[in-house]
């Protein structure tokens, strides 16, 4: 697998991948894909399609209530895999985000 490629972080990988989706930073693309596996520091995903070209996108990680999402950076790409980044400083619930 990729650990070679990881860092020391903890990691959970799901016995069943869970539906997460993709999406644009400035909200003009969205793609449904798996999360294989997280940690604290970021995850590995399998897309469907073709990755998109673009470097940052946000992992939208709830599909109803409340949004829950990280501000991801792309780190690597093989094959229908992608292992992503997770950006501290942005990533935040919507709710605590200022009015």
């Amino acid at each position: 697998m990729r650990d070679e490629r990881r860092n020391a972080a903890m990691r959970v990988q799901f016995d069943q991948a869970i539906n997460v989706t993709m999406m644009a930073i400035d909200g003009t693309w969205a793609r449904n894909c798996l999360l294989i596996d997280v940690s604290d520091s970021g995850a590995q995903l399998a897309i469907e399609s073709p990755c998109p070209s673009t470097e940052e996108f946000f992992l939208l990680l709830s599909r109803v209530g409340v949004p829950v999402f990280r501000r991801c950076k792309r780190a690597w790409v093989e094959g229908d895999r992608i292992g992503v980044s997770f950006d501290k400083r942005s990533s935040r619930n919507w709710e605590s985000t200022p009015a």
